[in-house]
C-alpha cells in the first residue's frame, strides 16, 4: 500500500509541475511564431479519428507510473519536472504556435472531440513537444527484459501517440523531434545524476536507476 500511495504521489507532483508550467508559459510569453509545415509534415494526412491515440496520453501516462519498477518512478518524476522547466524555457524565449484544422462539416465525435480540445488547450508551446517527451520517459521508465511483450506493447502504443499530434496538427515534426531530444538529454542527465547521488551516499557502483 505504501508503495502504491507514493506512485500515486509521484505521478501528481511531476505532471502537477509540468501542468503549471505549461499554462503558465502560455500566459508570460510574446507573439509566437508560425511553424511551417515539413515535407514530412505534408506526408502525413490530417485526421480527426487520431483524436483517441492522442487522447490516450492522459492514460498512458498513470498506467506507467503504476507498473514502472518502483526503483524508476523517482527518476520519472523528475524528468517530468526538469523536461517542464526546460521546455519552460524554450517556451518564452522562442514561442510557437501552428495552424491547427477543424473538421466542421463532419458529424463523427472524432470532431467534436478535437474541437473541444482546440478551444481549452492553449494554441502556443509548441516546440518541443511535451506530450512526445512525456510519453517517451514514461514508456523508457517501463521497458524491461523480463517483460518483452509489455514493453514491445508499450513503444507501439507510444509511437501511436506521437504520431497522433503530428495527425491533428497540435504538432510538427520538428516540435516531435525536439521532444525526443528533450527526453533523451533529461533521462540521461537525471540517471547520471541519481547514479552519483548513489555512489556518494553508499559508495557502491550500482545506479539507482539499473
Amino acid at each position: 500500500m505504501k508503495y502504491i500511495f507514493m506512485r500515486f504521489v509521484y505521478l501528481i507532483v511531476g505532471w502537477l509541475i509540468v501542468g503549471i508550467i505549461y499554462s503558465g508559459t502560455a500566459h508570460l510569453q510574446g507573439e509566437p511564431t508560425l511553424l511551417s509545415p515539413s515535407i514530412i509534415d505534408e506526408w502525413i494526412a490530417f485526421t480527426p479519428h487520431a483524436i483517441w491515440f492522442y487522447l490516450s496520453f492522459f492514460l498512458i501516462i498513470p498506467w506507467c507510473f503504476f507498473i514502472a519498477p518502483y526503483k524508476r518512478v523517482a527518476w520519472m518524476c523528475v524528468c517530468f519536472i526538469v523536461s517542464g522547466c526546460l521546455a519552460g524555457l524554450f517556451y518564452l524565449i522562442f514561442p510557437t504556435t501552428v495552424i491547427c484544422p477543424v473538421d466542421t462539416t463532419a458529424t463523427f465525435i472524432s470532431s467534436w472531440l478535437l474541437e473541444k480540445l482546440i478551444s481549452v488547450d492553449v494554441p502556443v508551446n509548441c516546440f518541443p513537444s511535451l506530450h512526445v517527451t512525456l510519453t517517451f520517459i514514461v514508456i523508457w521508465g517501463c521497458l524491461e527484459a523480463t517483460h518483452p511483450i509489455r514493453s514491445l506493447l508499450l513503444i507501439l502504443w507510444g509511437i501511436a501517440i506521437v504520431f497522433s499530434v503530428i495527425q491533428l496538427r497540435r504538432h510538427l515534426f520538428i516540435d516531435f523531434i525536439g521532444g525526443v531530444i528533450l527526453a533523451l538529454f533529461v533521462g540521461w542527465f537525471v540517471r547520471y545524476c541519481f547514479c552519483r547521488l548513489v555512489i556518494k551516499k553508499q559508495n557502491i557502483r550500482n545506479c539507482y536507476y539499473d
